[in-house]
């Protein structure tokens, strides 16, 4: 396999696990909450469950970043085409919570994978005392 097709193979292996980290994350950290938190829970199931959606999506947008070796924030922003679909499944069902809060949800999501993409590119700066790169 020449360079390139390993970069590309490493490339669409990076952005499938990040993805997976969050799809995993997601299940087993809104389980315990109900499966599903909807805007009529109470406030501290839906505090849990944004932390959940915020810690799944650091850690995949993260792990798609780490995988890639390069571009770290445009492995974690290639996630969010995973993420879309998957909203865009979600809305087409009916739901009995109001658009917004679906969307914050998905949005919150988004926002915390492209940020786990950030974190992996500010600690691999030069002269940054964390992870190596």
């Amino acid at each position: 396999m020449t360079k390139s097709a390993r970069s590309v193979v490493r490339s669409v292996g990076a952005v499938l696990a990040g993805y997976a980290v969050i799809a995993v994350l997601t299940s087993l950290g809104f389980a315990p909450l109900g499966g599903i938190v909807h805007v009529d829970a109470d406030a501290r199931i839906q505090a849990l469950g944004a932390l959940v959606a915020v810690g799944a999506g650091l850690f995949g947008g993260a792990s798609a970043a780490l995988i890639a070796g390069s571009k770290p924030v445009l492995h974690a922003s290639a996630v969010l085409v995973f993420l879309m679909i998957d909203t865009a499944v979600v809305l087409s069902r009916p739901s009995a919570d109001p658009l917004w809060f679906d969307l914050a949800g998905s949005a919150t999501l988004m926002l915390s994978t492209l940020a786990g993409g950030i974190l992996v590119k500010m600690a691999r700066r030069p002269g940054s005392k964390s992870v190596p790169a």
